[in-house]
């Protein structure tokens, strides 16, 4: 028989389990009836601060950094803590004034008093001395053409001397609903009318510029056409400006929108097409206003480069082995090479191509490359080049070519006839003609003169064209 003592026990201590749960229910459901609801911390969304991102200062000098609190309208401590990486070299109070104590950099940030969240920071560069400014020049980029409401102009501002401490420029428009201006002085035509943009220095100089901007009226373009462009197209030689109508014609020109339909051939800004590589590509122009759209197909010619004064002789530059290094200059017409000293002079041309930015030719159309010059003789004019394959052209010589009637020469090589590549468009990623070991003896002026380098079809083009140019005095 089982002793009742043990069973009461047992029920009792089941009573007292069951008793406590329900307690701790009862529990929960007073503690979601009674407990009120924790309302919602409220922080410092952003810090911001109008100052250049590197900000120069003189040791014993003080600026207070101007900044800006951005947070929810009921949060009233607004308070921020400011700290320097390094107080040898700058020190900062709790108002954001800096001072310079010795050279170096160091960094300056402002954070809530929690620790976290939102911050920002300035690096600070401690010098000697602050060097002012003494000019500032504002320059429109778009002297001298109509300025129409909707326009957005860059401008640019020169601070002299260049060596100057600060750079950082406060931006003004005398009228902001004519004209509004950003800290990096982007000017946005907004109404006809004339406003003045101004740029202030930081140095306590004084120094300012200023420039008058005339704003009209914006008219949209309802009707465009374009004439056909049928000439050929040399990828090297700049913009073509397209003729093109508007109706009516005194309209803005930003209310058209144009667009290459492909960007590897040429690309297009209110008509002035920009040639990038060889192909066909559609430009088309589309009127904001009534969606009408005019288009014309532009051509750049596979192959065909040139060189000259007209594109001022485009990247090619020199270089050489010599005590006393070659130079080159762009002048009246002519790219001018001054020799390398030495008993055997020298002075290489040469293009800075690598295998992200290769020289492209078409060595099935223009297989000839050449240039008149009038490097004296006697030397050797070898041809360096190196594919994107990597096989190399094997320094082809052309060592005195053609002479012309007025004593030029035509240095050339026909590189589709050395059979190191395959006919077509070849990617080069080094290219130069190395002019060397000119006898001193031959020397009679220590500069040559390169008059054009360009492409031909063929060597008879080449020396046609050539004479062509002597026989008119060119």
């Amino acid at each position: 028989m089982k002793n009742r003592y043990s069973i009461y026990k047992n029920l009792y201590g089941a009573s007292a389990c069951l008793l406590t749960a329900c307690m701790v229910l009862t529990a929960c459901d007073k503690e979601k009836e009674f407990t009120p609801a924790m309302s919602e911390a409220k922080l410092i969304n952003s810090i911001t601060f109008d100052v250049s991102a590197t900000l120069p200062l003189a040791i014993g000098m003080d600026s207070t950094i101007v900044y800006s609190v951005e947070a929810p309208d009921d949060l009233e401590d607004r308070t921020i803590v400011w700290k320097s990486t390094d107080e040898s070299i700058a020190r900062v109070s709790q108002d954001g004034t800096i001072t310079g104590v010795a050279e170096g950099t160091a960094v300056i940030s402002a954070t809530p008093p929690i620790g976290f969240g939102a911050t920002a920071s300035v690096k600070v560069e401690i010098v000697p001395e602050i060097i002012k400014a003494t000019s500032l020049t504002l320059t429109n980029p778009r002297e001298g053409e109509v300025i129409y409401e909707t326009d957005k102009i860059q401008f640019e501002a020169q601070v002299l001397p260049a060596d100057h401490t600060y750079s950082y420029l406060t931006w003004k428009s005398s009228d902001e609903n004519i004209a509004t201006v950003s800290s990096q002085g982007l000017v946005n035509c907004l109404k006809a009318g004339e406003v003045t943009i101004s740029a202030l220095t930081h140095d306590h100089s004084g120094v300012y510029g200023s420039y008058v901007l005339k704003v009209v009226e914006y008219i949209p373009v309802e009707h465009v056409a374009i004439e056909p462009y049928t000439d050929m197209i040399c990828v090297s030689m700049g913009d073509i400006a397209l003729d093109v109508t508007y109706t009516p014609a005194d309209a803005t020109l930003g209310s058209v929108d144009w667009v290459s339909s492909d960007e590897n051939v040429a690309t297009v800004d209110l008509g002035i097409v920009t040639p990038k590589g060889f192909g066909t590509t559609v430009i088309t122009a589309t009127c904001r206003a009534t969606g009408e759209t005019a288009s014309t197909t532009i051509s750049v010619e596979s192959g065909w480069w040139i060189w000259d004064t007209r594109n001022e002789f485009g990247e090619w530059t020199v270089q050489g082995q010599a005590t006393n290094g070659p130079k080159i200059e762009r002048k009246d017409g002519k790219l001018v090479v001054t020799l390398g000293s030495g008993s055997k002079r020298r002075a290489d041309l040469r293009l800075p191509v690598n295998d992200k930015n290769p020289l492209y030719l078409d060595i099935a159309t223009y297989p000839v490359f050449a240039m008149r010059c009038d490097i004296p003789k006697g030397g050797a004019n070898t041809l360096d080049a190196v594919a994107l394959s990597g096989v190399n052209i094997g320094g082809p010589k052309c060592n005195d070519g053609i002479t012309l009637a007025d004593g030029t020469r035509l240095i050339y090589y026909d590189i589709a006839a050395l059979n190191k590549y395959d006919l077509g468009v070849i990617g080069f990623k080094t290219f130069q003609i190395k002019v060397a070991d000119i006898p001193e003896a031959n020397v009679t002026s220590d500069t040559y003169n390169v008059y054009w380098v360009r492409t031909f079809k063929s060597v008879a083009e080449m020396e046609n064209f050539a004479e062509a140019e002597v026989a008119a005095g060119k």
